[in-house]
Order: structure tokens, then sequence, then C-alpha cells
């Protein structure tokens, strides 16, 4: 809980990189409580399963599988739940397929700093109104 009583978003993060893991839970863990961190496809669909956080940032590239398939899966299992999909590519045609895999956000690794946070906030909002996509 917040100090005005709100709850935080549960945010669950999936990369391949540890670095990049360990600088997203510094940049989310004052407005987020992260309740994981795993690196592989199979890790994040079983720790979703478990964890059942507000919030999933997937990498749109994972060894065993790729964001977007990701994304299907985490949607087809909980359509309520909100994806946010983290690239270093900032295709047009990438962010298009990660809207329709699902995806509540696509937030482009350099722009994470100053973009990530505010879609988190954005996605758990409109879960709370019950829009959550």
């Amino acid at each position: 809980m917040t100090p005005s009583g709100t709850r935080r978003p549960r945010v669950l993060l999936a990369d391949d990189y540890a670095n990049m893991l360990t600088a997203m839970e510094r940049l989310l863990s004052s407005s987020c409580d992260i309740v994981g961190t795993v690196t592989t496809g199979a890790q994040l669909l079983d720790a979703a399963r478990r964890l059942n956080p507000d919030i999933v940032v997937v990498d749109l590239h994972l060894p065993d599988m790729s964001g977007l398939d990701a994304c299907r899966q985490l949607k087809a299992a909980a359509p309520d739940g909100s994806v946010i999909l983290l690239t270093a590519a900032n295709d047009p045609k990438v962010r298009q397929a990660a809207f329709e895999s699902g995806a509540s956000a696509f937030v482009p690794k350099y722009r994470a700093g100053d973009e990530l946070l505010p879609a988190i906030e954005r996605a758990f909002a409109a879960a709370a109104r019950g829009d959550a996509g």
C-alpha cells in the first residue's frame, strides 16, 4: 500500500539480460511491488500463473520465445491482465504487432527511463477502471 492507502501495482519483469532486470527493478521499486524477475518465456508463463501480477513487462526477445508469443499466451490465460512490451527496436511494424498481440503498451528500451513507469501507471489505472487491455 502507498501512504495514501492505494495499492501499488504488482509487476513481473522478463528480460534475458540480468543488467536490464536490475535497472528496471531500480527504476520501478519506489512505485511498484516487483513480484519477480525471469529470463525466459517458460519462466515467465510459470511465474505469471503463480504470482498473478497486475502488470507484466516483457522483452520482445527471450531465449525460448518471442515477447509477442508470450504476450498472446499471457492474454489468453488472463485476458484482463496488462502486458507491456519492451524492446530495443522502435519499429512501427513491431509496435503494431505488439498491440495486435494484446499489449497494453510498447516501450523502446532507450526510452524506458522516461516511459516505462508512466506506461505501468496507465495500465494499472485502466485495470482499476475495468478497461484493461
